[in-house]
């Protein structure tokens, strides 16, 4: 039964590995082409986006993005590392852990040189960004961290697993919308973030996974 289970989600990841990449591979290959039809919706969205605007909503949308931004992620990424390092049975989630921030934020960074996409333009932008647009560092590192930490209180709090879930998944869209409203990403750039965080975070857990199974029972 237990052999049973494991081949399945062996399984399951590697079929949502390949998904993702496959998506990311598709998005980074369309905006390069001219035209794309999903060039042009992302143009469209980010026009209407222009037309919803309010103050209040600019106000919270500015705050959300900042969950995401690197002062931020930082703090979090010091406070879950120190509560996960000061307890010896968590050594495999410290290692995970590592495995999908590191790998997240240096990709993210690598292919935002490599494609060099430029932003939106215009009166679009509401904050000034000089990187790449694609993909969103946002909505990788989003996915990446929160996703992670999801998975970590999914594994530690069973009873509360669908709160974990909803909120993760809500935290996670709100920061990835944040960068659409203020008009520092076009959509094809939050979602192929999200599929590059998306990776990351499967190798992190199946880390975890690898790793617990070779700790010895004493750590």
């Amino acid at each position: 039964m237990e052999h049973s289970r494991l081949s399945t989600w062996e399984s399951a990841w590697r079929v949502a590995s390949i998904t993702l990449c496959l998506v990311f591979a598709v998005l980074a290959i369309e905006i390069t082409k001219s035209p794309s039809l999903f060039v042009a919706l992302d143009t469209w969205f980010e026009n209407m986006i222009v037309t919803i605007r309010t103050p209040l909503l600019s106000h919270t949308f500015i705050w959300i993005t900042h969950l995401g931004s690197i002062p931020f992620v930082a703090g979090i990424v010091a406070i879950a590392g120190i509560l996960l390092v000061s307890s010896r049975k968590y050594w495999a989630y410290v290692v995970g852990f590592f495995v999908t921030l590191s790998g997240s934020v240096v990709s993210g960074y690598l292919l935002k040189e490599l494609i060099a996409r430029p932003r939106p333009g215009g009166i679009i932008p509401m904050l000034a960004e000089t990187s790449g647009s694609f993909p969103s560092g946002h909505a990788t590192i989003g996915i990446a961290l929160y996703g992670f930490l999801a998975y970590l209180l999914y594994v530690l709090f069973p009873t509360q697993r669908p709160f974990i879930v909803v909120g993760a998944t809500l935290l996670i869209a709100l920061i990835g919308f944040s960068r659409l409203y203020l008009g520092v990403h076009f959509p094809t750039d939050v979602i192929a973030g999200y599929a590059l965080g998306g990776i990351w975070l499967i190798i992190g857990v199946e880390t975890v996974r690898k790793v617990s199974n070779k700790i010895p029972p004493s750590l």
